[in-house]
């Protein structure tokens, strides 16, 4: 399922608010009116950034790393700026397959620097999740994108160009299934200035004869920000996935998740996302040396291996363990 969107032109501020006296209502309050004051100067600083053809996507990310934002405020933002403002073309569409390798759209949006991309995907546990096709440190975050899961992909040009933008989005999704699309004139934009080469250093005269040290090991780059850990495996080691096993699983992903405050247990199994562990106790569904998979997203992650320990545990016949506790409180195990 998918759908292209086109709007009429409208400004930002568009809409007559004298027929609505509830508007400005939750504005009575100074906690109120300082969250949406810094809201607008958030929009207002982003307008000015994407107005000199930067991307939404890598703006909003840095912005809710370095804490400056919240995820409730992406949805509000990316709609007053792309739909609102911009009026940029636009096609949402339920992933038919699942896919996890986005190679081939970080090389063909890298050099295609006549148009930007913004993908919002909305993940079933996370929100709205914002990438930047171009950027592999975004895909690393999302990992991958699962069936059926929406996505909606934004697109702009610098040629000014409603048809390439949609040109754009269409070869986006064309890669995104594994085909070659076609490169459209406006992909590239030989205009832009060519990144200036490096100069080369000068050669070194050889260093005079003496005790020779070992030079210092050149240090990593820095790792890709990921809010989304790889999928781990838990198997089941008693009889059946029961009851039992159920209420152990709550009891630990709960006290982990009190413990990393922020931090969200995913749960797979079958390749099937878990929303509720209570589906997981059919009889027979999970039996003796079945596995289920769990991931944690989260801004600080920590504690996945003490996590998945204890998971292992309660899969087994020693579930008991993890049920032994105050039903008002958290059990503490991290």
């Amino acid at each position: 399922m998918e759908n292209k969107g086109l709007r009429r032109p409208c400004s930002v501020f568009e809409g007559d608010v004298r027929m609505n006296p509830k508007l400005f209502s939750s504005l009575s309050t100074r906690t109120s009116f300082n969250k949406v004051l810094r809201h607008l100067v958030s929009v207002s600083g982003l307008i000015e950034a994407i107005d000199k053809n930067e991307n939404l996507a890598d703006h909003l990310n840095g912005m809710l790393e370095a804490g400056q934002i919240q995820k409730n405020q992406v949805g509000a933002i990316v709609n007053v700026i792309l739909n609102s403002r911009l009026q940029l073309p636009y096609k949402s569409k339920n992933m038919e397959e699942s896919v996890s390798s986005f190679l081939p759209i970080v090389t063909s949006f890298s050099r295609w620097n006549g148009v930007s991309l913004t993908l919002v995907y909305y993940h079933p546990t996370l929100g709205q999740l914002l990438v930047n096709p171009a950027s592999e440190d975004h895909w690393a975050s999302v990992q991958e994108l699962k069936k059926d899961e929406l996505i909606v992909v934004y697109a702009r040009s610098r040629d000014g160009k409603r048809e390439t933008a949609e040109k754009a989005i269409d070869a986006f999704y064309s890669l995104l299934s594994g085909k070659i699309p076609e490169e459209a004139p406006g992909f590239i934009d030989t205009s832009a200035p060519e990144p200036k080469p490096e100069p080369k250093p000068e050669p070194q005269a050889a260093p005079q004869a003496g005790p020779q040290k070992a030079a210092p090991a050149a240090a990593a780059p820095p790792a890709g920000k990921r809010n989304i850990t790889p999928k781990y495996s838990v198997q089941v080691t008693n009889e059946l996935f029961h009851n039992g096993n159920v209420e152990a699983w709550k009891n630990i992903i709960e006290s982990y998740e009190a413990k990393h405050v922020g931090n969200k247990v995913i749960v797979y199994h079958e390749g099937e996302l878990i929303q509720d562990l209570n589906s997981l106790f059919k009889w027979g569904k999970v039996k003796h040396g079945g596995v289920i998979m769990f991931q944690v997203a989260g801004a600080q992650i920590k504690g996945v291996s003490r996590l998945q320990k204890y998971l292992h545990e309660g899969a087994s016949s020693r579930f008991e363990a993890f049920m032994k506790h105050d039903i008002n409180k958290v059990l503490n195990l991290f």
